[in-house]
């Protein structure tokens, strides 16, 4: 294949048109609409796991309100008039085009490959690409065009961070830190009295879990933050190394997503009993995910009322940065750390980073 042509100034193509990615294109329109015409950014493209809408200059906001619409009610953009197969989204890669996962697949990462080959840039909110082994995750550590802010603690500065305190040459002993609303807010409202059913389908009424809650509660994607935080401290880490405590038994691992609503109250007991122990020894039960260079593990702890993890409420995430510069007293980074719009504005930011870093670039 011969060599592509810079892309437009902007240009920006999208995978997944979920929550996330519905909310992003709300907030790239309002950029849009404050912005001269030559700095806008432009959406040449969007795609689900079924087909794709792509045009060189930028799809029209009537499209992207249609696709949008159509994907919120439950359709896909299969339903559209001109889609493309996906297959034909490397087309659309063209040097300096910013390309943007906000799925949660696993087979994302050729197409993310090929983009920066093609000297585009790359943002993600997808985790799976940054916390798979470490031999086919770490060009996106080492690369200078990607940037996955919205991976850690949604809209948080978290990376930004850990980016800038490495550029100053300070260097880890630990991280710690509360990195899942949905488990931080279940765990803040047992602490309120709820029991774990009432509190885990509150989370899910107010969409903080996934539609299979046990995608949450399995502690998996906090796993996963835990290593994309380990890797850009520069340590290394392999999955096999992250120790993980599910907030559910293996028994109820197999059944369908209704059989297994149907039965969390069989866990009650269990949760109410442990969030008692901890208040007992003056502590708030909290999910937390505790990091060094040797290892990582996620899982229920007893934390201090009065702390930075212990003091959270609902769906705040924190993570605590003890380091060379900050020993005695850590750097935390804590608030808002759920939700498509706070996520989506985490996605934004990194694009427009992106964006004027790769102009300077060019």
């Amino acid at each position: 294949m011969g060599k592509k042509e810079p892309g437009m100034k902007g240009s920006v193509v999208l995978l997944g048109v979920g929550q996330v990615g519905r909310s992003l294109l709300h907030l790239i329109s309002g950029v849009n609409a404050r912005t001269k015409a030559d700095s806008r950014l432009n959406v040449i493209g969007i795609a689900d796991s079924h087909a794709a809408l792509l045009d060189d200059d930028a799809l029209s906001q009537e499209i992207l309100s249609e696709a949008a619409g159509i994907k919120e009610t439950g359709g896909t953009l299969e339903q559209m008039k001109s889609v493309s197969p996906i297959s034909e989204l490397a087309s659309a890669l063209s040097p300096g085009t910013i390309l943007v996962d906000v799925t949660a697949s696993s087979n994302t990462g050729p197409l993310l490959e090929t983009a920066l080959s093609r000297g585009c840039g790359v943002v993600l909110a997808n985790k799976r690409p940054l916390a798979s082994e470490w031999e086919k995750a770490k060009v996106f550590f080492s690369h200078p065009h990607v940037r996955y802010e919205a991976t850690v603690g949604a809209g948080l500065p978290v990376i930004s961070t850990l980016r800038y305190l490495i550029s100053c040459n300070d260097s880890f002993s630990s991280i710690k830190g509360v990195l899942s609303g949905t488990l931080g807010y279940m765990c803040s409202e047992m602490e309120r009295g709820s029991s774990y059913s009432q509190a885990l389908l509150s989370a899910r009424d107010l969409g903080y879990t996934e539609p299979d809650p046990r995608e949450d509660l399995m502690g998996t994607d906090v796993a996963r933050k835990a290593l994309i935080l380990a890797r850009s401290a520069g340590w290394p880490l392999e999955p096999d190394k992250v120790d993980v405590e599910p907030m559910f038994p293996d028994s109820l691992s197999q059944v369908t997503v209704d059989e297994f609503l149907r039965e969390i109250n069989t866990l009650d007991e269990e949760y109410a009993m442990r969030t008692s122990e901890a208040q007992t020894a003056g502590k708030s039960l909290r999910y937390v995910a505790k990091i060094d260079r040797t290892g990582a593990a996620v899982g229920l702890s007893q934390e201090e009322k009065g702390g930075a993890l212990g003091s959270l409420s609902g769906a705040e995430n924190a993570v605590i940065f003890r380091t060379r510069f900050y020993n005695d007293v850590p750097l935390t980074v804590c608030g808002p750390g759920a939700g498509p719009l706070v996520t989506a504005a985490g996605v934004l930011g990194d694009i427009l980073d992106l964006n004027v870093h790769m102009r300077k670039d060019r």
